[in-house]
């Protein structure tokens, strides 16, 4: 076994764990820094049926620029959970199913452009299973977020971003928990050869902490820069210059908008608020029974030199499975091959482990 240096970052655990799982509670302050205006709260109830009504085989047809005007609703489930179909069968015949309503939505409203006419699918399902894990990591993100001064509802951005999927990967190329943009995190050094900071749950969210808090002090308004977080500060910017104004609503309203201005960018604020009530109002959404995980007992170790990869496998009891669990951000397509983990390369070890 090769010696190496560890540094430890962060140890977090749950309180008196005796198992994986605890009943549902939230950590949210009770006393909120952020609340739902007049004019952002119908929007806001639209994306909090969208979180806790409707699951991911159930949507809603609704007005691309007012989502709150809903046209009507369609139902995939018995295509998706069909046993007997293909994947590519229950695609085909979902998209027919879709197009079909949606034609039928624009006769029936006299609808004269039919892109106008957006379908949500929902989120349920997918939300209760991202308050679960969220117990994970929430409490280390919490800890980030206190230490610079940040609101911990600002944590919950993660949800709007991944549901806490680890291994969330975006058609633009955003990744992890966060869904950082390769360029943000390449000024900082986050993308190796052999690993991707991104993908890595506690620098992602120093990273994710730096991001809000440089938003923040540009633009002087938690909405804007959560807006910012998602379109960009200089997008924001010229947003502002292109409306006059400094308030979210105005920007979401508004009929002039930039080029890259999109249905994205216009909701993520209201998405944001709604999932902070979602969460508040968790058990009377989903039940009494909703339980999360207990925090993940883990350390953040550099190897100073290369290291067998045997000898780390031996952590996780040899399960290549379980090292990835833990460690989202190795590059593995470069490492399967080696007998040595690289020097310099970090990993998340449990807590009580030893190499």
């Amino acid at each position: 076994m090769m010696r190496f240096l560890i540094y430890i970052f962060f140890v977090f655990s749950a309180q008196s764990a005796v198992s994986d799982i605890h009943p549902w509670s939230s950590t949210l302050p009770l006393k909120s820094n952020f609340s739902v205006s007049a004019s952002m709260r119908s929007r806001v109830n639209f994306w909090v049926d969208i979180y806790s009504y409707y699951t991911t085989t159930q949507g809603v047809f609704h007005n691309l620029h007012n989502p709150a005007q809903i046209y009507g609703e369609i139902d995939l489930t018995d295509i998706r959970q069909s046993s007997i179909l293909t994947e590519k069968t229950k695609l085909k015949m979902s998209l027919h199913r879709i197009e079909s309503r949606r034609k039928k939505i624009v006769a029936q409203f006299k609808i004269k452009k039919i892109e106008n006419v957006r379908l949500q699918m929902g989120l349920k399902d997918r939300m209760q299973e991202a308050l679960f894990i969220s117990g994970k990591y929430l409490p280390m993100m919490e800890q980030i977020f206190k230490e610079k001064k940040l609101p911990a509802e600002l944590t919950r951005i993660v949800f709007v971003e991944s549901s806490f999927n680890i291994f969330a990967q975006s058609k633009v190329g955003a990744s992890g928990l966060w869904q950082i943009m390769p360029a943000v995190a390449r000024a900082e050094g986050y993308l190796q050869k052999y690993y991707d900071k991104r993908n890595h749950p506690y620098y992602s969210t120093v990273l994710a902490a730096d991001i809000l808090e440089q938003n923040y002090k540009s633009l002087k308004s938690w909405p804007l820069a959560i807006t910012a977080y998602n379109h960009g500060l200089t997008g924001v910017r010229r947003m502002q210059n292109k409306v006059g104004s400094n308030q979210v609503a105005m920007l979401i309203d508004s009929k002039q908008r930039t080029r890259s201005w999109g249905f994205a960018s216009e909701n993520f604020y209201a998405c944001f608020l709604a999932v902070l009530e979602v969460e508040k109002k968790a058990t009377d959404f989903f039940g009494t029974h909703l339980t999360k995980s207990r925090a993940l007992k883990v350390k953040n170790i550099y190897l100073k030199t290369a290291t067998r990869k045997n000898a780390v496998l031996k952590i996780f009891g040899g399960s290549i499975r379980k090292l990835n669990a833990y460690n989202p951000h190795l590059n593995y397509s470069r490492i399967k091959t080696k007998k040595y983990f690289p020097a310099g390369v970090p990993l998340i070890i449990p807590v009580n482990a030893k190499l």
